[in-house]
């Protein structure tokens, strides 16, 4: 089948159809185009006729999402009320207090009422509640932090609004300790969700469409990978080239589709064409996923995307690691060249500047408070075998500076020289990421302070000195850089971190393309909300020891 572009939807099979004679019709259009065999015939027929009773408003929802969604905004309210019964419990004359000022006939059930849908909202602003922020970590808890300011602001204009004198202790408090629950509850939840997920529960029912090595390719990572939700039912195999006539115009043919795990070989091939939006939704579809070969600005996608989104459908597309996506994007409307420029509002001088201040102070106060500890991990380093106890190396900063990093020494004197050697016994070849789970260099009480993080402590100072920060990509050594590529080299427009996405991702587990991918989309989506995020998440990470070694 050869078609020049994508013309989109247009009604090929009256709804007032009974659902048989409609999956009948459907199967011969498909034998005709598609060229199915018989066992995909099959497949197909059963698919068509799998009408749930979950759509909302023409809306493909499933009913597991609205329940889930609605026992979330059900805990966030209770954990509101939980955060004021607390303020009540500890302050009890800001309980006291607000029963006289509220003029109604219950004050404190109308005062629980109003703070919960104050939170709510804030929430909602965030846009915690869509759907793929669900199951997400990371982001879900920036988003927590973003809706503290909200909450505030909410609170007080509710104050001016009604004539209710709040207390402070109530305007900033109740929003603090709520999103300290919520991140506990989303916590619980996203564990919960991707348990699920892992059985073929609570998933999004998708279509891949895309080349058959790009399909073949997300079929594997969504196997491997099923907390994003998606759970292949379909593909749709295409080849895109250009037109004779036009080189900018695409040409869109089917491609051949040959199934290479049991997985794939249960999903059905279906036509690009213009009835896929209409199968999508008889298949009661929730997603059609662009793995890739159609370009962002073609105009095939567009059309493919007005008639997708028109039938209650997500349309999703697979992006590469760094994309502009998540830049503001603004047109200069000039009438000589419109230019639209992409620009990373977190890159200003002002934030810059805060997250600088919030390193300095926090480091300082750290310094203060573990400095006991810091003090017995030096003795119990020097007690072991005698040898320094703080172990100096060179690191790559920003924009390529070198700088001395400091640790504490957890392998013994000698390590770095039995390095080659140890890649050698081991086999390893990728230079970049040299760990190895016990690693006979290490020292016993480095086997310690590397399993607790102790051993990056010393990076305060670093921290103090403006050459590290708290938040960032992991601080490369210069080998290390010499082979990175374009991309990767953008790490280096950071500075390096303590922590970072890395480390409350997997650490040492991940491999090096997911090592990758946490740096560079940390150097693009940055915030302060979510450095505090990171901070906070790399405490559950270090008592857990995920990946530690």
């Amino acid at each position: 089948m050869r078609q020049d572009a994508y013309s989109g939807y247009v009604p090929q099979v009256d709804p007032s159809i009974p659902a048989e004679p409609r999956a009948q019709a459907s199967r011969s259009y498909a034998e005709q185009v598609g060229e199915l065999d018989h066992s995909q015939q099959a497949q197909f027929s059963a698919l068509l006729h799998a009408r749930r009773a979950s759509r909302l408003f023409n809306y493909s929802v499933p009913a597991w999402s609205v329940f889930y969604t609605f026992l979330l905004v059900l805990i966030d309210a209770f954990i509101t009320m939980l955060a004021a019964g607390i303020i009540f419990l500890i302050h009890p004359v800001t309980y006291v207090f607000l029963r006289k000022t509220i003029a109604l006939p219950d004050p404190i059930v109308a005062f629980l009422v109003l703070i919960s849908l104050s939170w709510i909202a804030s929430l909602g602003v965030t846009n915690i509640y869509s759907r793929h922020n669900m199951g997400a970590g990371y982001d879900v808890y920036n988003k927590i932090l973003e809706a503290i300011p909200c909450d505030f602001l909410i609170m007080c204009a509710a104050s001016y609004t009604f004539k209710i004198d709040i207390p402070r202790s109530i305007t900033f408090f109740v929003p603090v300790l709520s999103a300290a629950f919520c991140i506990v509850e989303r916590w619980l939840m996203r564990k919960y969700l991707h348990k699920e997920r892992k059985r073929d529960k609570c998933t999004y029912a998708t279509i891949i469409v895309g080349s058959p090595a790009g399909i073949h390719n997300t079929v594997q990572l969504l196997e491997h990978n099923k907390g994003i939700g998606y759970r292949p039912i379909a593909v749709c195999p295409i080849t895109v080239s250009a037109s004779e006539d036009n080189g900018s115009h695409e040409v869109i043919e089917a491609a051949q589709f040959e199934p290479t795990t049991r997985r794939e070989q249960r999903l059905v091939v279906l036509p690009f064409d213009m009835d896929l939006p209409q199968i999508a939704k008889q298949m009661d579809t929730q997603t059609v996923l662009i793995t890739d070969v159609v370009s962002r600005n073609s105009e095939s996608l567009r059309a493919l995307a007005l008639a997708i989104e028109a039938s209650g459908i997500e349309l999703a597309l697979a992006t590469s690691t760094a994309d502009l996506g998540g830049s503001t994007m603004r047109l200069r409307n000039d009438a000589t060249m419109p230019v639209l420029t992409a620009q990373l509002p977190q890159y200003s001088a002002p934030i810059k500047l805060f997250k600088r201040a919030l390193d300095i102070v926090l480091s300082l106060i750290s310094l203060i408070l573990l400095s006991p500890i810091m003090a017995w991990v030096a003795i119990r380093v020097k007690r072991e075998d005698g040898g320094p106890v703080i172990f100096a190396q060179q690191r790559i900063g920003l924009y390529g500076q070198p700088f001395v990093m400091y640790k504490f020494r957890s392998m013994r004197v000698g390590a770095e020289g039995e390095k080659s050697q140890l890649a050698k016994d081991y086999g390893i070849e990728d230079h970049l990421m040299f760990k190895i789970k016990d690693d006979p260099r290490i020292t016993k009480i480095g086997r310690f302070i590397r399993r607790t993080s102790l051993d990056e402590l010393p990076q305060l100072f670093n921290v103090v000195k403006g050459e590290m920060s708290l938040v960032g990509p992991r601080p490369a050594l210069p080998d290390e850089v010499s082979q990175y590529n374009l991309l990767y080299s953008s790490r280096l427009l950071a500075k390096p971190g303590i922590t970072g996405l890395w480390q409350i991702s997997g650490r040492s587990d991940l491999t090096s393309e997911q090592s990758e991918y946490a740096d560079v989309s940390y150097i693009q989506n940055w915030s302060l909300t979510g450095d505090i995020a990171i901070l906070l998440k790399t405490i559950i990470v270090v008592f857990r020891g995920t990946g530690s070694y």
